[in-house]
């Protein structure tokens, strides 16, 4: 499908320079559901595999063979740049095209376009030249996620190295330009690099699983732990190694990590000596509570793979430190990661959470992760108070706005995830929850309405209150999306769910 281009102001490099933020000039007008920045192409990256459609190449081929920005940027269509750039410039290195006509169509398609598609293949050709004539360009855009991977492919093109610019970007992108950036530093031979990816740099907003094994290898995590590693290094490799044993989904984890348990043993060593050392008269440290969390996670790892490391985690866990350290966490954390980390360890040595977190409720109603706690903890005898509470603290009338298509991402829908967190438990309460039930069906975010409706199936259809009735009804005469409304179908027709 071949779309219309049309110019916008400003251009995506214009947004960028002038320091725009995340959302791009082209978000309004893309059409499916949004993505985060540079995730689109990197799922294609890591979890597609397949190969680039013939038609679009061809078709973009020719388009770039004209030299003309315009007749590129309506050639490009629904087409995603990633999947045909290596096809592309192959093409292009074989043409008999002018390499100044093609450097001015790279320039002006990175620099001039508002779509980022055609960003993207404006800095991939400029990834043909020398990086020297347009460094400073391919830093502004390599700032933003969506076009970081193209931007540092452009970089490496220097008869310099690049790895001070590559470093200097990857220090300023949290998501998949990250992910990307660490991935090629991580052969850089500059040992400050390394040292910097397995402290901070394998941490990114995306997961923490695609680069753990990366910052373990590249920087040397079991030599690094054979020393006397610092708070900030102890820390690191606590979680780099509780990643590594979440096994399953795309990545090698443990197994790809060949001193894996060495690493963990000597890290095993070093909290036992700190743990150990704890008196009672010394002041909590709050942040210790993630070690933990690790050692527990590491624990059940041993349990199936090194059982000789099994008692030294239980020794570990076990200790009184962890039951002071807990609830004074509990009661003095200032930010939600660590009051849910907290909650967490309490859960795991026995101690109660619930008041707690209905006054961090009461403070904070769109804690999603407490709602998802306290509904964790729910028991017969309290958890009608739970509902009760939730459906006084949330605003079940502004989130009940009406059917939409929206995804739930972004501040403004906050309350909706929250009651996400509240309905995904519903279906194993049935009867209960009414009113939240009544808001989610009627929701702009689709998931709220697709939890509601899972909610509402768990009840027996006979014995559905007629407010229940008439509400999905009515939902099912609003509902605007194809796949809900079967659910709303079927639910109205006491059918099963899918």
């Amino acid at each position: 499908m071949v779309r219309k281009w049309r110019k916008t102001s400003p251009s995506i490099y214009q947004h960028l320079r002038d320091g725009g933020g995340e959302d791009l000039p082209d978000e309004a007008g893309r059409p499916g559901p949004r993505w985060a920045p540079g995730a689109q192409d990197g799922v294609l990256i890591y979890h597609w595999g397949g190969q680039a459609d013939e038609e679009e190449l061809r078709r973009l081929s020719a388009a770039i063979a004209t030299l003309k920005p315009g007749t590129v940027r309506e050639a490009i269509g629904e087409a995603r740049i990633v999947a045909l750039v290596d096809s592309l410039l192959s093409e292009v290195r074989s043409a008999d095209l002018d390499p100044n006509g093609i450097y001015d169509l790279g320039y002006a398609l990175a620099t001039e376009s508002s779509e980022r598609e055609a960003v993207k293949l404006g800095i991939a050709l400029l990834g043909l030249f020398d990086a020297a004539h347009h460094r400073d360009e391919l830093m502004t855009l390599g700032r933003h996620d969506e076009f970081t991977l193209f931007a540092l492919i452009a970089l490496s093109n220097t008869e310099g190295d690049a790895t001070a610019d590559l470093w200097a970007l990857a220090r300023e992108v949290h998501g998949w330009g990250r992910i990307h950036l660490v991935e090629r530093l991580a052969q850089a031979p500059d040992p400050a690099v390394r040292e910097w990816i397995v402290r901070q740099g394998f941490r990114n907003a995306v997961m923490t699983g695609y680069l753990a094994g990366t910052a373990a290898e590249a920087g040397d995590l079991a030599g690094r732990l054979a020393g006397a590693p610092d708070d900030e290094l102890l820390e690191a490799a606590g979680e780099i190694l509780t990643t590594l044993t979440e096994e399953g989904g795309p990545f090698a984890g443990m197994a790809g990590y060949q001193e894996g348990r060495r690493a963990a043993e000597l890290y095993l060593g070093h909290i036992d000596a700190r743990t150990r050392g704890f008196g009672p008269a010394e002041r909590p440290d709050v942040g210790g509570l993630r070690h933990f969390l690790y050692v527990h996670a590491l624990r059940g790892y041993a349990a199936e793979h090194w059982p000789e490391l099994l008692p030294q985690c239980e020794e570990i866990l076990t200790r009184p430190v962890w039951a002071e350290l807990a609830p004074s966490a509990l009661a003095t954390a200032d930010d939600d990661f660590a009051f849910g980390r907290a909650v967490q360890v309490c859960e795991l040595l026995g101690i109660p959470t619930s008041e707690a977190l209905r006054e961090r409720l009461r403070a904070e109603p769109y804690g999603d992760a407490h709602w998802h706690a306290l509904m964790r903890q729910a028991t017969p005898q309290n958890v009608d108070e739970v509902l009760t509470l939730a459906a006084e603290l949330l605003p079940l009338a502004e989130i009940a706005s009406g059917p939409g298509e929206e995804d739930g991402f972004g501040p403004r829908f906050r309350a909706h995830r929250a009651l996400d967190m509240l309905l995904q438990s519903l279906d194993a309460w049935p009867g209960r929850g009414w009113p939240l039930i009544a808001a989610g069906l009627v929701s702009p975010v689709v998931r709220n309405r697709n939890l509601a409706i899972r909610a509402l199936a768990a009840w027996d259809h006979a014995t559905l209150p007629p407010e229940a009735r008439a509400a999905v009804a009515a939902a099912l005469h609003a509902e605007p999306d194809s796949a809900v409304r079967e659910r709303l179908e079927r639910l109205h027709e006491g059918r099963p769910q899918p």
